[in-house]
């Protein structure tokens, strides 16, 4: 496949990248690498599931998510650990109000598990943290009360620290919430910041330097835009840019490669056009590249996975006239092909996590009676090695 460059002033993204049709026909009548699902489970306890994250840690595959209907009832976190085989190892729970909503998920450098998001009691919305031991036990929960309401949407690991990005409701409207918590849960620093227009914190990266990259989403009257926000340990605004298709841009994730370059991916939607796009910015905010996925293809972005090698794998949803199908694949900027799967999973696809350790693993809401989550693990072909 072929990427090209974005016109962010057009109304509309351009065609940026041509499928690679015999390589597309091979995988299609199954020639081309090893099988393209290792295994695949379905997560379904006969209410609505939803995937906020998917990990690796050793032999096991962890999936964190929100179990339950925020509108029929109440909604807890939990917690699915599976082994590398896909089968079940164990399932935890957490709540804190009569709605839960988890939204993000990460792994300190000693394997402990970092869950952010939200929790209501009452009439009262905040923030809530949750770390977690290797073994499944609590090690601590923080609740942070802010503004009229607050969030967590996302969370990463400084070190030892905690950090989390989200949102705060004040009487100037919803500002952009981050804060970083010592590895005992105590709050070290917490800010937000006030855009033009209302703005929220979707994800976050930390870079090997301490500094953060904050993607998140700005409205106006005009539509959603995409911000990036760069910022020093201690939360100390270095740099922002903004991208506008001309659309609504959503964003979804950001990461941080081994060069400490920051890619993003988001969805640009336009009357006519919803395309999964890629964002590259050096660590001082020089704009790399920004290109789209397919030259025609309707698409929208999921997840992102970076690894030590500088492998970028990206995870969302092809828009088919029937459903929207599974979407993963490698990208490599400028590259004749990449390693692309496309898979039905039976319903329509909405978010989805991917992570990579030795094969792609994959997590999607899969929308059918009720909305489940289906985890597959998808072999590389040989020569994609």
């Amino acid at each position: 496949m072929r990427w090209r460059g974005v016109d962010r002033e057009s109304p509309l993204i351009k065609p940026l990248f041509i499928t690679l049709l015999i390589c597309s026909a091979l995988l299609f009548f199954g020639r081309c690498g090893k099988p393209t699902v290792a295994w695949k489970k379905v997560l379904d306890t006969n209410t609505d599931e939803q995937v906020a994250a998917l990990l690796t840690r050793g032999d096991e595959v962890i999936l964190a998510g929100t179990q339950g209907n925020p509108e029929k009832g109440r909604t807890v976190w939990f917690v699915q650990v599976l082994d590398r085989k896909g089968n079940f190892v164990r399932r935890q729970p957490f709540a804190e109000g009569s709605v839960n909503i988890c939204r993000s998920a990460a792994l300190d450098r000693t394997g402990n598990l970092l869950l952010g998001g939200y929790a209501r009691f009452h009439d009262t919305t905040f923030a809530l943290l949750i770390k977690v031991a290797p073994e499944g036990k609590i090690v601590w929960k923080k609740g942070i009360v802010s503004g009229n309401a607050c969030w967590a949407n996302g969370v990463c690991a400084l070190d030892s620290n905690v950090v989390f990005g989200g949102g705060v409701q004040t009487e100037y409207g919803a500002e952009i919430f981050l804060g970083m918590l010592d590895p005992a849960g105590k709050t070290v620093w917490t800010r937000n910041y006030r855009i033009d227009q209302a703005a929220d914190a979707k994800a976050l990266a930390a870079h090997p330097d301490g500094s953060l990259t904050v993607l998140g989403q700005v409205t106006s009257c005009s539509g959603e835009d995409i911000l990036l926000m760069h910022t020093n340990p201690k939360g100390e605004t270095l740099w922002t840019r903004r991208y506008d298709s001309g659309g609504d841009d959503l964003p979804a994730a950001v990461a941080v490669d081994q060069f400490g370059n920051i890619v993003a991916v988001g969805t640009a939607r336009t009357k006519d056009s919803t395309r999964c796009v890629v964002l590259e910015y050096t660590p001082d905010g020089g704009a790399v590249r920004k290109v789209a996925y397919g030259a025609a293809a309707q698409a929208e972005a999921g997840g992102l996975f970076i690894t030590e090698k500088g492998e970028i794998f990206i995870s969302g949803a092809l828009i088919t006239p029937k459903r929207r199908n599974l979407l993963v694949f490698e990208y490599q900027p400028n590259a004749p092909s990449v390693w692309e799967r496309h898979i039905d999973l039976g319903g329509d696809v909405r978010g989805v996590a991917i992570a990579y350790d030795r094969d792609v693993f994959v997590a999607a809401d899969v929308m059918r009676q009720t909305t489940d989550v289906v985890a597959l693990r998808l072999d590389r072909p040989a020569s994609a090695r």
